[in-house]
């Protein structure tokens, strides 16, 4: 990710992925996470709605997300 807002395979808890949107800020950098579980991420038509909803936590419709899964 960027801007030093870095994730890694053990911030996961087992079972489940963390989407993380961020949105440039003149401040810095403004970022959501959304812990969701494995089983629903792997259901295709689930993750639109996992993406929008963490992009309204943060703020941003258009918000990049980024998917981090655990080791």
């Amino acid at each position: 990710m960027t801007h030093g807002h870095n994730h890694r395979p053990a911030d996961v808890a087992p079972g489940t992925v963390i989407l993380c949107a961020t949105r440039e800020l003149p401040g810095g950098l403004q970022w959501a996470h959304l812990p969701v579980d494995r089983f629903l991420w792997a259901a295709e038509e689930l993750r639109d709605g996992f993406r929008a909803r963490v992009r309204r936590t943060v703020g941003d419709p258009s918000a990049p997300v980024e998917v981090v899964e655990g080791a």
